[in-house]
């Protein structure tokens, strides 16, 4: 044989080796989990139950067995609570005063829900500014002050110094659910977070559109009486009829220093609500690995199906196409090329419920999980993927706090992309997704590539201002919709990324271990 060929052959067998993924399976995937039909894939609701099937006949085509026994769902058991607005009310007054009380819009000012599975609840409150609300590390907000009964008014996010560094513990305790459940233990009545976009990550749009209609927890887990957010505006409104300043009380509260301040005023108010008990699913299937040992371990590839579903009240529909429908379809595709060559670790391929309330699926799975969590390897989580263009990097923010990092990178450069870890996460995006509850249970997890900010490298200006414009127009918005024109080189890229990195943790007979000195994170 001439071995003068064997270079020419190679590179004639490489051309005819089909790309691991196609645009076509893909686009299916989205452009039906976002229809219409589906109603925006609600919590709760007839569309998140029938992307539940359909992502169970997906799991079964592909040759995945059931993780749950002989069923491919895990029961989720949530309380859904819906605030009666036009029954409810919620003033401000002035004991020492007979000036008129100041009613709270909602949407407007407010927006809230109760935290406890009561049709009424009754307030009489006093109301206290606690700076940021956070107790963690060397920072206490609270200065053992008595606050059981009465209601918190908080600062959104966290002060200066927990702005800055990448995924850490600190920031969690900045997020709201942390505040929650912070201000629930604390025996408060109450928290209401003053909004604002730099610090809570989002415009006050979102906060309307999340927390206007039906929230959900999980039944074990009860909140405090009132649990919401003002408005920028109506938090300076408030502070001002206690004769103090926002942006006054914002500097004060950066410092360790600060002291919780009562404002000398009233919450008082009746809520009434709809409250009723929902069992919504997790959905999971297992690829068995080939070999006999490491088989008994898993990686986990995981996307939420959730999205906000259909308002009752308007009719509107938030199909969340991106957020998250581009990342159901990411697993689907990589469990049907893994299902074909299976690594020597198993594969688990979970579709968590009720991302979009607080993680609470993927809280409910590492509570009771399909495989024991000392045999889950990591987690991959595929989260509002990229349908603006191709990309020159990877971002792999939250990979740094354990060995995945050194194996994130050698992937990221093995399909030719620059992995990029970010310094910083000014919208605390590492805590905002389900790999998080798995990085709490101590399990190496992250988000590939995850950026609302419009953080990746793109090849074009075009490109980048497509990522623009969906953070300001679509996200959790009725406009993220699948669009046939989205160019989808950079979703594929990501697969691409994700595949080589979940085959090499499939197959390395070393598991990804924690660095020297990472802190734990607090408990949900």
């Amino acid at each position: 044989m001439n071995h003068g060929l064997l270079p020419f052959l190679s590179l004639c067998l490489a051309a005819q080796t089909p790309p691991a993924f196609q645009e076509a399976p893909l686009r299916a995937h989205i452009a039906f989990l976002a229809d219409d039909l589906l109603e925006g894939r609600g919590t709760g609701q007839r569309g998140g139950a029938l992307a539940v099937r359909y992502l169970e006949t997906q799991l079964q085509a592909l040759g995945a067995r059931p993780a749950f026994g002989s069923s491919y769902r895990q029961s989720v058991d949530l309380i859904g609570l819906r605030t009666q607005h036009e029954q409810s009310r919620l003033t401000v007054r002035d004991p020492a005063s007979d000036g008129e009380p100041w009613r709270l819009q909602p949407d407007r000012d407010v927006s809230y829900v109760t935290g406890l599975p009561e049709a009424r609840q009754d307030l009489d409150a006093e109301l206290v500014f606690v700076g940021y609300g956070i107790w963690e590390g060397a920072r206490d907000d609270f200065k053992n002050a008595d606050l059981r009964g009465k209601v918190l008014v908080a600062l959104a996010g966290s002060a200066p110094e927990g702005r800055t560094g990448c995924c850490e513990p600190r920031h969690q305790a900045g997020r709201w659910k942390t505040k929650f459940a912070q201000a629930r233990a604390l025996g408060a009545a109450g928290l209401l977070i003053i909004h604002r976009t730099p610090e809570a990550g989002y415009g006050w749009g979102v906060v309307t559109a999340g927390w206007g209609g039906e929230r959900f927890q999980l039944a074990t887990r009860p909140g405090c009486a009132l649990q919401g957010w003002l408005s920028e505006e109506a938090g300076g409104r408030l502070l001002q009829r206690a004769g103090m300043d926002l942006e006054s009380l914002r500097t004060e509260a950066d410092a360790h220093t600060f002291q919780p301040r009562p404002l000398g005023l009233h919450l008082n108010g009746t809520l009434h609500s709809r409250i009723r008990r929902v069992q919504d699913h997790n959905v999971a299937g297992l690829i068995p690995g080939r070999d006999p040992r490491l088989s008994q371990e898993a990686v986990v590839l995981s996307a939420h199906w959730d999205h906000l579903g259909r308002d009752e009240a308007t009719g509107v529909i938030r199909p969340g196409a991106v957020d998250n429908a581009t990342g159901c379809a990411g697993v689907l595709a990589l469990g049907r090329h893994l299902a074909a060559h299976p690594p020597a670790r198993s594969i688990l391929l979970l579709f968590p419920a009720a991302e979009e309330q607080g993680l609470l699926g993927a809280d409910a799975y590492v509570a009771a999980p399909a495989l024991p969590l000392d045999r889950t390897v990591a987690v991959l989580n595929l989260e509002s993927l990229n349908t603006a263009g191709p990309t020159r990097d990877i971002g792999l923010a939250g990979a740094q706090g354990s060995s995945l990092q050194e194996r994130a990178e050698a992937a990221a450069h093995h399909v030719g992309l620059r992995p990029t870890l970010p310094t910083e996460d000014p919208q605390a995006l590492f805590f905002r997704a389900d790999h998080f509850a798995f990085v709490r249970a101590g399990i190496p997890a992250f988000s590939p590539g995850f950026s609302l900010d419009g953080g990746w490298d793109y090849l074009d200006a075009a490109s980048a201002e497509r990522a623009r414009r969906f953070l300001a127009e679509g996200y959790h918005r009725p406009a993220d919709r699948y669009d046939e024109g989205w160019d989808l080189r950079g979703l594929l890229q990501q697969l691409d990324f994700i595949l080589h990195l979940a085959r090499d943790l499939g197959n390395s007979p070393e598991r990804p271990v924690w660095k020297h000195g990472h802190r734990p994170f607090l408990a949900p």
